[in-house]
C-alpha cells in the first residue's frame, strides 16, 4: 500500500510538471529535519532519534485546488517507525459561497492552543508524547467537509466514513509506552478492538460560525468515537498474566467557544458536554457518565517581540462514582512565554502544561536559531515532574534534544 502511494504521488508529479495548461499553478514545497534526544537521566540512552523527509505538493487550477504532503522517516530508535507515510491527499472546490473538500484531511474546531475541548475530530499520534510537535501530533481523518460561507458567518457540515483512532505507544521497545514494559505481572494487551467498518459506525458533525464586530464565536455539534480507547484488565486463569483490551465507544458532543480581541490581549475561551462518554474504572467494566469540559484563554501581546499565554481548562464528571479511575475534577493548566531577539534571527520560549490535579507538569524549553530563512538550529530541553497523572509516568523522561530543519 505504501508503495502505491508513493507511485501515485509520482504519476501525479509528471502529470503537473507537463501540463500545457497555462493557468495551472503548481508549487512543491517542504523541509528536512533531524531530531534526537537523550534521558538526563541515567541509563542516558537516546529517547528519540529520527530524521525526516517532508513533501507538500499544491495546485490549484480555476476554482479547484489539491494538496498532498507525505513523510519518509527513518527513525533508529523505534525502526517500525520508519518508512513512508502518507499525510494528507485531498482535492477542494471553492465558489463564492461554497467550499467542498473531500479527502485526507486534518480537522481542527475550536480556538484552545495544544488542549482538546472541541478539537476531537482528528485523532493524536501519541508514539512520542508530547516531545514533538503539537503539529505532527494531529493525525488526518478521511472526511468529506462541505462549508457554505458568508462574510460574518461560515456553516459547515462533515462527515467521516471510516473512523481513525490515536495511536497509543503500547510495545516493549518504546520509552514512552503507557504500560510497564518490564517486571510483574506479564501483560498481554489487544489494540485491535476496533468498530466495525459499516456505515452506521461513521462520524459526522456541524459548525456554525459567526465573525462578528469585536467577537468571533462558534456553536458546534459532533457525532464521534472516543479517540483515545477506555481500557479493561483481567487476570489470565493461572494468575500470571493481566490481559488489557482496548475499547472504543460512541460519544456526541454539544460545543462553544469564541475568541475576544482587547488591545495587546486576545481572550479565548471554549465549552463542550461530552454526552455518553465511557470511564475506566476500578473493577471491570467502563461506565458510562457525561461530562463538562470547558477552558479560559489569554494572549499578550505587550510589545517588543513577547508573547505570552495562558489556559486553564477544567472537566467535570456530574454524578461521579468512586470506582472512576479518572477524578471528579481534573484541572490543567497551560503557560507559554516567547521573546524574540536579533531581528527575530533567535527565538527563546517555554510551554509547560500543569497537571493541577496531580501535582505535575511538562515543560518544553528552547532556543531556536534562524541561519537564513531556509535553516534553523534548535536545542531545548524537555522536563516531566510528578508521581502520579499523566507526566508523573514519564518522570523519568526529561531530556535534552537538538533539532535542525532545511526548508525549501
Amino acid at each position: 500500500m505504501k508503495r502505491q502511494y508513493i507511485i501515485l504521488t509520482i504519476l501525479l508529479w509528471s502529470n503537473f510538471v507537463f501540463s500545457q495548461e497555462d493557468k495551472t499553478k503548481l508549487n512543491f514545497t517542504g523541509f528536512i529535519d533531524t531530531y534526537h534526544a537523550v534521558r538526563t537521566q541515567s541509563p542516558n540512552d537516546f529517547l528519540s532519534s529520527r530524521s525526516r523527509l517532508r513533501g507538500e505538493l499544491k495546485m490549484l487550477k480555476g476554482q479547484s485546488y489539491f494538496f498532498t504532503s507525505f513523510n519518509v522517516i527513518h527513525n533508529n530508535v523505534m525502526p517500525s517507525k520508519t518508512g513512508f507515510q502518507l499525510r494528507e491527499a485531498f482535492f477542494e472546490y471553492s465558489t463564492k459561497s461554497l467550499n467542498l473538500k473531500i479527502g485526507r484531511q486534518i480537522v481542527s474546531w475550536g480556538i484552545a492552543d495544544g488542549m482538546r475541548i472541541t478539537d476531537i475530530i482528528s485523532p493524536m499520534d501519541m508514539t512520542e508524547f508530547l516531545a514533538q510537535d503539537y503539529d505532527d501530533i494531529k493525525m488526518p481523518v478521511n472526511a468529506i467537509k462541505l462549508r457554505w460561507v458568508k462574510p460574518k458567518m461560515n456553516f459547515e457540515v462533515i462527515y467521516i466514513p471510516i473512523p481513525t483512532f490515536s495511536i497509543i505507544p503500547y510495545e516493549t521497545d518504546n520509552p514512552w509506552s503507557v504500560f510497564p514494559t518490564e517486571g510483574d505481572p506479564i501483560l498481554d494487551i489487544d489494540m485491535d478492538n476496533k468498530p466495525e467498518l459499516t456505515f452506521a459506525n461513521s462520524e459526522y458533525g456541524a459548525r456554525f460560525s459567526f465573525f462578528l464586530s469585536g467577537i468571533d464565536f462558534s456553536l458546534s455539534a459532533l457525532h464521534t468515537w472516543n479517540k483515545t480507547p477506555v481500557f479493561t484488565r483481567s487476570m489470565s486463569e493461572n494468575l500470571d498474566t493481566v490481559n488489557v483490551k482496548a475499547h472504543h465507544y460512541n460519544l456526541d458532543m454539544l460545543g462553544l467557544d469564541f475568541s475576544l480581541p482587547k488591545g495587546q490581549f486576545v481572550f479565548r475561551g471554549e465549552t463542550a458536554y461530552y454526552m455518553g462518554e465511557f470511564h475506566e474504572t476500578r473493577t471491570l467494566d467502563p461506565i458510562k457518565k457525561n461530562s463538562l469540559n470547558w477552558l479560559i484563554g489569554i494572549d499578550w501581546y505587550p510589545g517588543g517581540e513577547w508573547t505570552v499565554t495562558a489556559q486553564y481548562s477544567h472537566k467535570f464528571i456530574p454524578d461521579y462514582v468512586d470506582v472512576l479511575t479518572e477524578n471528579e475534577n481534573t484541572v490543567l493548566s497551560s503557560i507559554g512565554i516567547t521573546k524574540k531577539l536579533f531581528r527575530s534571527a533567535l527565538s527563546i520560549s517555554t510551554f509547560a502544561y500543569v497537571d493541577i490535579s496531580n501535582n505535575g507538569f511538562f515543560d518544553r524549553s528552547n532556543l531556536d536559531y534562524a541561519l537564513s530563512d531556509q535553516i534553523h538550529i534548535m536545542l531545548g530541553y524537555d522536563w516531566f515532574y510528578g508521581d502520579n497523572g499523566m507526566f508523573g509516568m514519564y518522570k523519568n523522561n526529561s531530556e535534552v534534544w537538538f533539532k535542525a530543519k532545511y526548508s525549501f
